[in-house]
């Protein structure tokens, strides 16, 4: 989520010698280095479904709340709030002065085109589905599915310059948790009309609303963010500068931060986490996070098509193996898709769950034996994954499993983030080492993901499963809700278009002189708290 804000890192550099040998104190450091892991792959705050990207817009833009260092939801855009008696409409009210960076003002229709654009076919935004599936706003699926043109139908409206309305067709009590940036961001469509897409790339043309301002784009490198004047708590933002670091090796990234180059990693090395916790703990930061990872079957696959097969392919995992004796990076197995985020959430595991590992595997022999499958007629697939080490390592120990119990042939194709994001829109590929990080810890933002009308890109239709979770959107409470979500995720595990791998969770090494870093479980670790001491 330069030039010259290199030059003043080295100014600083040797400004700060230079005090030392006089024997006065340093001056503190006025950029905060944070690695990002892979290049981002949009700086568009209505197109970008990335997390990499998420840390960067996080800076740069505010929705109608925001989120503290712990993850909690508190006051962004929008000072105050309230829902109706049904829970099906809800009423903003923005702080009053709000400006955009070039320090136009800031007005309630600004998040209404925000929206409207998201749904707009022609942006191909991939977050479309956040307003018609994960929350149901009147009139946002035609909207996205190109049904009309016309705005009037959206369910989001700015009755006065100070007030954003939303009505929803079903009552959501997590629609707070996507009136964030990520989800909500604003858009200035003075600059957008005149230069279009572009203008989110192009540090002179950005105009954004959050604590920081886009100041320098080196892609492959990194982001520099320079404090935002016209933020309406700029008073209250520490930092002068934030830089987002291309990170992808994790094994570099490590040895940037023991240089002093970076004060927040995008992760930490596995063979080097116990050496570190052990060492450094203050440093060491690892909690739970909304992190989920699961293996894609690509349907169009011939091969693939054939459920005994895809079931064959889950049941031969053994994921306590392959996550605590193999990749050994603190992730948590499981057999279910949405079910370990919510503790009031009780959702289904896969219908083998019950069966000991050796069962699973048994079973797993015949079903690709039934499939047509042996030692004269191996099975061939490949795992398309990243080069991060901890993705490798999965792979390469689901590879070996596969090879062992079914006697399949299977290659690792690891490759860099964007382009594995882009290999994902073909169909040139098998089984692709997928994840998804929750917006929120609650099944919804799981299980909207996968309704085939959000259209993530697994071409499964499921009638059923769109009815299960239409039924489970109409109840207010989360009893009654979280029953019907239970009976849709049974559908999708039932079908095996994914096997359920892990829980990842966080892992950051953070500076002592950072404060203000917390524990977010969504992974929201916005600049704007943070202090360089």
């Amino acid at each position: 989520m330069i030039g010259q804000g290199k030059a003043v890192r080295h100014w600083l550099a040797g400004a700060a010698m230079v005090l030392a040998l006089a024997t006065t104190p340093a001056l503190a450091d006025d950029t905060l280095d944070r690695g990002v892991g892979s290049e981002w792959s949009s700086l568009d705050p209505q197109v970008n479904f990335d997390g990499s990207a998420g840390f960067i817009l996080a800076d740069a833009y505010e929705g109608l709340v925001t989120f503290d260092p712990a993850g909690n939801i508190v006051p962004g855009q929008a000072e105050s709030w309230e829902a109706s008696a049904d829970g099906k409409t809800y009423t903003f009210h923005l702080r009053e002065g709000l400006k955009w960076s070039n320090g136009d003002p800031l007005v309630a229709q600004d998040f209404v085109n925000g929206v409207l654009r998201t749904l707009n076919p022609d942006t191909i935004s991939e977050k479309g589905y956040y307003f018609y599936s994960t929350i149901k706003i009147k009139g946002a699926e035609a909207l996205a599915n190109g049904e009309t043109k016309d705005p009037s139908v959206l369910g989001v409206t700015a009755p006065d310059d100070r007030t954003v309305v939303i009505e929803m067709e079903t009552p959501a009590p997590h629609i707070l948790d996507l009136m964030g940036y990520f989800q909500m961001a604003p858009l200035h469509s003075p600059s957008f009309n005149e230069g279009g897409a572009a203008v989110f790339i192009d540090p002179a043309k950005v105009v954004s609303n959050g604590a920081y301002i886009i100041k320098e784009v080196v892609p492959q490198s990194h982001v520099l963010l320079e404090r935002n004047p016209n933020y309406w708590d700029a008073a209250n933002v520490k930092i002068p500068f934030v830089k987002h670091h291309v990170t992808e090796d994790v094994g570099t990234e490590l040895k940037r931060y023991q240089a002093g180059e970076i004060d927040i990693t995008y992760d930490i090395p596995l063979a080097e986490l116990e050496r570190l916790t052990a060492e450094t703990p203050d440093e060491v930061w690892v909690f739970p996070s909304t992190y989920l990872i699961y293996y894609s079957f690509n349907l169009s696959n011939p091969d693939l098509q054939n459920i005994d097969l895809r079931r064959a392919l889950s049941l031969a995992l053994d994921r306590d193996v392959l996550e605590n004796k193999i990749v050994k990076g603190g992730a948590i197995p499981k057999l279910n898709y949405a079910g370990g985020f919510d503790p009031n959430y009780k959702g289904p595991d896969i219908a083998e769950a019950s069966m000991s590992q050796a069962e699973r595997e048994a079973l797993a022999q015949e079903l690709y034996a039934k499939a047509g499958y042996g030692p004269d007629n191996p099975l061939k697939l490949t795992i398309s994954t990243t080069v991060a080490e901890i993705n490798i390592r999965r792979a390469q120990g689901a590879a070996l499993m596969w090879k062992k119990v079914l006697g399949a042939e299977v290659e690792v194709n690891s490759m860099e983030r964007k382009a594995w994001l882009d290999l994902f829109y073909t169909d040139d590929w098998t089984i692709f080492a997928d994840n998804l990080i929750g917006d929120f810890a609650g099944p919804e933002t799981f299980l909207a993901y996968m309704r085939p009308s959000a259209d993530a890109g697994y071409g499964w239709e499921s009638p059923a499963y769109e009815a299960a979770m239409d039924e489970a959107s109409t109840f207010p409470d989360k009893e009654g809700r979280y029953a019907g979500l239970a009976k849709a995720e049974k559908i999708l595990l039932d079908d095996y278009i994914f096997a359920p791998m892990s829980i990842e969770p966080n892992r950051h090494l953070v500076k002592p002189n950072v404060k203000g870093f917390g524990p977010s479980a969504a992974g929201y670790h916005n600049s704007q708290w943070m202090t360089l001491e």
